[in-house]
Parts: C-alpha cells; structure tokens; sequence
C-alpha cells in the first residue's frame, strides 16, 4: 500500500524527466523520440490504472510530498475525479502520441522534433499535477506548467499564423493566470491555508465574516478559470489557437488542456468554497447564464467557419458550455452529466481532429467544401469522423447522447425544464455544421480538382492523384482513429464503468 500512495508523484516525475530528456535524444537520434516519449506515457497510462483500480476498491490516496504533513507541506489527493482524469489524460495522449508518429514529421520541421515532445510531455505532467493536488499553491505552479507547454504546442508549427496565435494564447492566459492568482492570495488572506481541505474547514468558521471578500475571491477564481477553459465570452484565444496548432497539439489542446482547467475550477468551487457559499454568491446563476449562451454561440460561430480544424475549434466553444452547464445547474444529475461530457468529448473531439490531419495528410484538404466522395476515398477516416460528429450532435447510442439526457435531467432536477430546449437546439446547431460534411463526403460526386493545391510542400510531399487507394495513411494514424471511435460507441451503449467513477465524485462533492 505503501508503494501505491507513490504511484501519482511518480506518474508526474516520471513525464517531467522524460520531457527534459527529449532536446538531448533529439541531438543524438530525433526518430527515437516519439517512440521513448509514447513508451513512457503508455507506462504512465498503465500506472493510472493501478491507481484507479486501488481508489475504486480502497478508498482515496493521500500523499504527503517528502514526509511533510498538510498543511505545511505539498498534499497530493487522488480521489474517484482524479483517478478517473489522469487515466483519461494519460490514455488520450499515449494514442496521440501514436498518431504523433507519422503526422508529426508531415506537419513540422525536423529540427523542432525534441523541443515539440518536450512541451507534449511538460503539458501532460502540468495537467496530471493539477487534477491530482490539494494546494492550491501548486494549483497555480501546474497551471503555469500547463499553460507554457500549451503555447509551445501551437507555436511549434513555426508559421506567422502559429506565432500570432501562439502569443495571443500567452497574453490571455497570463492575464486568467492573474485572476487566479488573486483568489488565491484573498483566500489565504481570509484562511491561511493553502490547502483545499484546510481552507475549507476553515471558511465554515469564517464565512459571515469576510462575505465581500469570499465574494471576490470566488469572482476572480471564475473569470481565471473561464479564459483559461475557454468559457464564452472569454474564449477569444482559442479559435487562432487550436486551429493554427498541427493535430496532435489540437487534439490535446481541445479534448484535454481547457478540461483540466474546468476540473481544478471545480475542486476549488465545491471542495474549499463548499455548495453553500457558491449558491448564495449567486456565482451559479452567472456560470448558468454564460453556459447557455456559449452553447447557441459557438455553434453559431462554428457553423459559419470554412476551415475544418477552424470549426472544430469553435465547436469546442459550445462543448465547454455543456461541461459548466453541469456546474451551473448545480444538482446530481447535472453535475454527474457534465463529468461524463467532460470524458465523452475528449474522446470525439480527439477522434474529429486526428481525422481532420488524417484527411489533410493523404489529401491536403482544409476546407469543409471539398470532402466530396470522402467517405469512398478514406473509408475508414470518414466512418470515425461520422461517429464523432453524430456523437457531437446527440445521436442514441452514441456516447454524446448520454451526457447530454443526463444534463436534461439536471434540469428537471433543478426546476429548469426549459434548459432542456436550449440543449435541443444546440444540438440541432451541431448538426447543421457537422451533417453536410458527412452528406458530402458520401453523397456528393463534387469536383476535386483543387485538393492538390493543398498539399504542403515544405515537407516535400509529392503530389496525390484524385484516385486514391483506401486510406492512404500509416497505421500509426489510423489505429488511433479507430480506438477513439470505438469507445465513444462503448461509452454510448456501456457508460457504467465512466459513472461509476462519477457517481461516486458527485456523492463526496455534494
């Protein structure tokens, strides 16, 4: 037992000393990265399973950093949450890692091989350190860690638009990294205490008198928590962003990066402010509000986009929307449907961008106008990225239909039946932008004469004729695919293992 109260710092160092070790691996042999940096996240990934098999089975991990106790010292806590966030984050990045093979040497230089596996790996160990920590303290370290090595990620490409993109991430993120770090002095000045638990025990003491500045903390920890996840209005970094990045680095960033921020948001909100204060500082109603309105915008603005990745970029807008509905409705139900979507969608939104740099692979398309006769062309690609979009749109029997009943009931359950209709319709938004993708690429002849015009050169990629054999990509690109489109079908049909590790998250939350 011992031995398994280690496993989640282990988890951390282990990716950190792999990222530090990718420059110098690249000096010497820059093929051996990707498959050192994929053998150590399947490790951890593997790791994480242990632990959550141990947290399901005998109740949560506590660890305390080098031998000092809370709250003077670093206290890691896995919870039911954090086992179920780190074999996610884990097990999404090792198949993207995978897919990384192949795509990677068609989307970037050479030479910035090393350097894009280490910000990969720094990403990776900054999320699994803020899912699994206690101190709010080192909340802010991970998300400095998150967030540098998210930067790097779109910038990697080298590009003017990547640059731009890159810096106006950095400049938005430093200033919700501000924010936090406000709430997080107001919250030390009222408790003294850095850590969730003790902070926690003490604002049950201290609550009536410090009601202006709970108020503000809580304030400031909402506006750092909705730039970095994206929460609309406060999404204006994100389009340039996942859009410029190549797709490995979207597909983290989008099914991964803006999640963990939801998540350590929430720890914060129901762990140290508790279920009280964040109903009577009325928090709830604007989180609520925001909710709705991002789900009917970012559809609105997805629609509208030309450029796929640039589509899924905004769709990712409404789909943090569902997450901090979950939130703002504030009951069981509602709160256990926006976990569950926080899992659903980093396995569609994963699948739909690593099938977007699939398609541009073998045929250099960006644009959402020319995928006519995809589906005969690519056969497999288009059936994942048809599964993804009708999970998206909340299909039955489809892991998106799922999340998005049990946000229905959250309504019911909060005597707010008419949020039932906004999801409707947000998910008749979905389909307007997604369908005539899938109409075209198996229902339309169209003419693709223009799909050479988009082959990247600076790879030196020979041109493909419009003829093309079946899914002319590497295996490395398509297993993932696969894994990811099966098991948003699993998730749809079999979600009771996902809710199980939710069900029992929601239990000690509220």
């Amino acid at each position: 037992m011992e031995s398994v109260l280690k496993l989640p710092f282990l988890c951390i160092i282990g990716t950190l000393v792999t990222a530090f070790c990718m420059p110098v691996l690249a000096r010497w042999k820059k093929d051996f990265c990707a498959p050192v940096a994929t053998f150590a996240v399947g490790s951890v990934f593997i790791t994480t399973i242990v632990i959550a098999y141990n947290v399901m089975h005998g109740g949560v991990i506590r660890y305390a950093v080098s031998g000092w106790a809370p709250p003077w010292g670093i206290e890691i806590v896995v919870d039911s949450l954090s086992s179920m966030m780190i074999m996610l984050l884990s097990g999404i990045c090792f198949l993207i890692l995978i897919y990384s093979f192949s795509a990677i040497k068609h989307e970037l230089e050479r030479k910035v091989v090393g350097w894009y596996y280490t910000a990969f790996l720094l990403t990776l160990a900054g999320m699994m350190g803020l899912v699994v920590s206690n101190d709010i303290f080192n909340f802010y370290v991970f998300i400095e860690v998150t967030g540098l090595g998210a930067c790097s990620l779109v910038a990697a490409k080298g590009t003017r638009q990547a640059t731009e993109a890159a810096l106006k991430y950095l400049l938005l993120a430093t200033i919700g990294s501000g924010f936090i770090l406000f709430g997080i002095g107001f919250l030390y000045m009222i408790t003294g205490h850095l850590n969730l638990t003790f902070i926690a025990q003490e604002l049950v003491l201290v609550k009536d008198s410090y009601p202006f500045l709970i108020w503000t903390a809580l304030s400031f920890f909402t506006v750092g928590f909705g730039v970095k996840s994206a929460l609309f209005p406060l999404h204006l970094w994100l389009p340039d962003a996942h859009s410029s990045a190549p797709s490995p680095s979207s597909a983290v960033l989008s099914s991964l990066v803006v999640k963990v921020y939801i998540i350590a948001f929430l720890k914060i909100l129901l762990i140290a402010f508790g279920l009280e204060i964040f109903h009577e500082t009325f928090i709830r109603h604007l989180i609520l509000v925001l909710s709705i309105i991002a789900m009917l915008a970012g559809s609105f603005f997805a629609f509208v986009q030309i450029e796929l990745k640039r589509r899924l970029a905004y769709s990712t807008v409404a789909q943090v929307g569902y997450v901090f509905l979950g939130i703002g409705l504030g009951t069981p139900w509602g709160l256990a449907a926006g976990l569950l979507h926080i899992v659903v969608h980093a396995f569609m939104k994963t699948c739909l961008f690593l099938t977007a740099g699939a398609v541009y692979y073998q045929t250099g398309i960006k644009k959402v106008n020319q995928f006519s006769n995809m589906g005969y062309k690519m056969p497999i690609t288009m059936g994942a990225f048809t599964i993804a979009a009708f999970s998206m749109v909340g299909i039955p029997l489809f892991g998106g239909f799922i999340s998005k009943y049990g946000l229905a009931l959250g309504s019911l359950e909060a005597d707010l039946p008419l949020i039932i209709l906004v999801i409707i319709v947000s998910g008749l938004l979905n389909a307007t932008y997604y369908f005539p993708i899938i109409g075209q690429a198996y229902f339309s002849q169209g003419d693709n004469e223009h799909e050479n015009s988009h082959q990247d050169n600076n790879h030196g990629d020979s041109h493909v004729d419009n003829k093309f054999q079946i899914d002319q990509v590497p295996l490395s690109m398509l297993v993932p695919i696969v894994i990811l489109a099966l098991g948003i079908i699993y998730l749809g049909i079999f979600p009771g293992t996902i809710l199980e590790f939710i069900n029992k998250t929601v239990t000690a939350l509220l």
